[in-house]
Parts: structure tokens; sequence; C-alpha cells
């Protein structure tokens, strides 16, 4: 193991103590390391103190929040939306014991996706199922489900979330994901985001309006497209999904795929970067903030 993965795990391990001693004081800290002051609550000043403010606060072991971030529960809040035509179909779900898997596997299709409901990048992306051992599957979830993947970005949301497994339709290659920030139920800017052409997962974040119009702003880690995007034909169908979903939420951002002009679900995440968003140039971290108030 090199000396800068030792280093990482060091922190990783330190960092995951800490948010279970003090989700609070944790966020302080690492606010502190990224921005070089700390959050302020009672007067946030952008759009990263109004994320920090909701985690620890309006969010904070809050049951709907806890059900919209479950990957497999949300699906019940989708449905009570009168949106359950966008959710890809579903095979099998709340499953806690990953070795039932072998149970499944023959009657699974051989283009799926499994995932863990617990977090963020526990999915397994199947092409082909002739082509994976099922007990290599079975590994990778176990690992997943003993992970408390909300200690890693201090992230209490997940906190509460039963952990389980769950199956559900592959929806094609290289999909590109639309993703809306919502502020006070309105949806005011979002982003495509794309593979690298080398599979670098979500290489390419553009940013644009309401209107289709690009928005030269960059978050940090990510590139632009070199040949920028059409506007999809599921665009204004995405908007009022969006705001449909917002409603109930001082901040929200509602993660959509557009398949073949049909619209489907990915996932609402209300802490966006774990509230550590670094945008070129910083002045919309300060709009965006503007945004939030009444």
């Amino acid at each position: 193991m090199s000396t800068k993965n030792k280093q990482d795990g060091i922190r990783s391990r330190i960092k995951n103590i800490l948010s279970t001693l003090s989700p609070g004081f944790t966020t302080y800290l690492m606010y502190l390391y990224n921005f070089k002051r700390l959050p302020d609550f009672d007067n946030p000043k952008d759009i990263n103190d109004w994320l920090q403010r909701l985690k620890l606060r309006e969010y904070y072991h809050n049951p709907v929040i806890t059900k919209c971030v479950d990957k497999y529960r949300v699906r019940e809040y989708i449905k009570s939306k009168g949106l359950e035509h966008i959710l890809p179909n579903l095979y099998i779900g709340g499953v806690d014991n990953p070795y039932d898997l072998r149970n499944y596997w023959d009657k699974f299709p051989d283009k799926l996706v499994l995932k863990c409901n617990h977090g963020c990048g526990y999915n397994i992306l199947i092409n082909d199922k002739s082509s994976i051992r099922v007990d290599d599957v079975i590994d990778q979830l176990k690992e997943w489900l003993n992970e408390d993947w909300w200690k890693n970005y201090c992230e209490p949301q997940y906190m509460d979330i039963k952990k389980c497994i769950l199956a559900e339709e592959y929806l094609g290659d290289a999909i590109k994901t639309y993703k809306f920030y919502c502020f006070r139920g309105e949806p005011k800017v979002m982003y495509v985001s794309a593979n690298g052409e080398k599979g670098e997962k979500d290489l390419y974040l553009d940013y644009f309006d309401m209107n289709w119009n690009w928005l030269d702003i960059s978050l940090a880690g990510h590139q632009h497209k070199p040949n920028c995007y059409e506007k999809p034909a599921s665009f204004d169908e995405m908007v009022k999904i969006s705001r449909i979903l917002a409603k109930d939420f001082p901040f929200v951002r509602v993660d959509l795929y557009d398949v073949a002009g049909n619209v489907y679900f990915s996932e609402l995440t209300f802490i966006p970067t774990g509230g550590n968003m670094k945008l070129t140039p910083s002045t919309h971290l300060k709009e965006w903030g503007e945004w939030m108030k009444l």
C-alpha cells in the first residue's frame, strides 16, 4: 500500500470516528478545512452555509428526508406524487441478506442494476449476467452493507436508513443524467453529467438555466464537455417533474435520466457535494444562497 493510500485510510477512519461522536463538530471542522471559515447558520452567506444548516437542523433525523434518500423507499414517495411511471422497473427490493441473491439470480434478466440503498456509488451495472459470478456480486454487496456511508462525508440524513439490496431495470449504456437544483420548490439551474471517453465517471458537467442557456459555471474536479449538448425533447417535462418533487423541501436536487425521450427517476439529493461545493466563479455560491431566502 502506498504512503498516500495509508494516509487516506487514516484520514477516513478519523473522519468516521468524529462523525459518530459528533456530526455537528465534524461538519464545522470539515467546513473550516475547505473554506477557511466556519459556517454561519443564523445569517447564511452562501448556498454551502444553507446546506450545512439544513443538514444539521431541518433535515436532521427527519423521517421524510430519510425515506427520500433511501434508494429503495424513495419509490413510495415518488408514487405518492403520482409519478410512478418514471420509476425504473423493480425486480427485488428490501433484501437485507446478500446471500438471498442466489434465490433470484436465475430469474433476473441478462441486464440489470443491483444497488445498496444507504449511500452513493453502491451500484453494480450488469449488462451481461452470464459474464459475472454471483458470488463476486454477493461479496461486493456484503462489503457495502457493512459500511456506514453517512460517516464518510458526515451526512447524517443517511444515518437512519434500514440497509437493504434492490435490483432494478438496466436503462442503457452511457446514459446522461440531468440534475435540477431546486430552491424553495422552484428549479433554477441544472447540469448534465456524462462519463469521459475512457469511462471516467461524471468527468463532464455542464450547467444550464431553465431555458437551456449554457452557463459558464465549473464544479471543482470536473470539466466542460468539448461539444455542448443538444436540448433533450423531454426537458420541459423534466422541469415539471422537478417542480413536483421539490415542492415539499427548502432545497433538493432532483436527478433524472432521459432514455430515448423517456424520463426516468434517478434519486433525490439533499446535500450535494456534502455542502462543500466549490464553484467557479464563486459568485454563484452567494447567488444560489440568495435563492434560498424566503
